[in-house]
């Protein structure tokens, strides 16, 4: 990790949940929602936050086969409680989600081009950006259903310097609290950006050693650059 060095991309990438929204409260109240709706005993928070990163289908079938030993887990059922929990979190989207400090006065006064490449829904993504009036600021909102690749895979970091207008991936950053966003910004050649006030443990984000690590949204902001400088 890169440190004294201050970033200068001409365009920017982030992850949502955990990056730029704190969206842990409304996650696990609808995962909860989910199970109880099918008669299982609801889950700590904290269990539920660890399987987060790689889409809900993934995060409902970890916990499942974590957590419930005295059941079947077959694809049928993670893919009933799935759609069980995409429902509860149309409802209950934002209950508590709120940006963390420093993100919006960022947004605000940003002037490069933005987007966010997230393994939520795409529906989701863009539901959770709109309700908090945040979604002007980016020329695209992309979900783990956007393109025919998700995070790890670099290719969705390649389409987004496309869409962002940017033709050296050295020019871009990627911003993401989750192994994925890392392994994805490297394998591009983008720069690697890791945030531990997400949901993510500092240890496992450090494993793969990202070009700048913060550990707040404003420390991010003392150290990029204003465009133009």
């Amino acid at each position: 990790m890169k440190r004294g060095h201050m970033l200068n991309p001409r365009g920017i990438l982030f992850d949502l949940d955990g990056t730029l929204v704190d969206t842990s409260r409304d996650i696990t109240a609808n995962i909860n929602r989910a199970f109880v709706s099918m008669g299982y005993p609801q889950l700590p928070h904290e269990i539920i936050l660890s399987h987060v990163g790689y889409g809900a289908h993934f995060l409902v079938q970890k916990c499942l086969e974590e957590n419930y030993s005295d059941i079947t887990v077959d694809e049928k059922l993670v893919t009933t409680i799935w759609e069980k929990f995409r429902e509860f979190y149309r409802v209950h989207i934002i209950d508590e989600a709120q940006p963390y400090p420093g993100v919006v006065e960022f947004l605000q006064s940003e002037v490069r081009p933005m987007g966010v490449v997230s393994n939520k829904p795409e529906e989701m993504v863009q539901a959770v950006l709109q309700e908090l009036h945040l979604d002007h600021h980016f020329k695209f909102m992309w979900g783990r259903d956007t393109l025919p690749v998700s995070k790890p895979d670099p290719e969705v970091i390649r389409y987004g310097i496309h869409e962002l207008g940017i033709e050296k991936p050295g020019d871009v950053c990627m911003l993401g609290d989750n192994p994925v966003d890392t392994i994805a910004a490297k394998g591009a050649g983008a720069i690697s950006v890791a945030l531990s006030y997400g949901f993510t443990p500092l240890k496992v984000l450090e494993k793969e050693a990202p070009d700048f690590l913060y550990h707040s949204f404003k420390e991010f902001t003392r150290n990029i650059l204003s465009a133009g400088k």
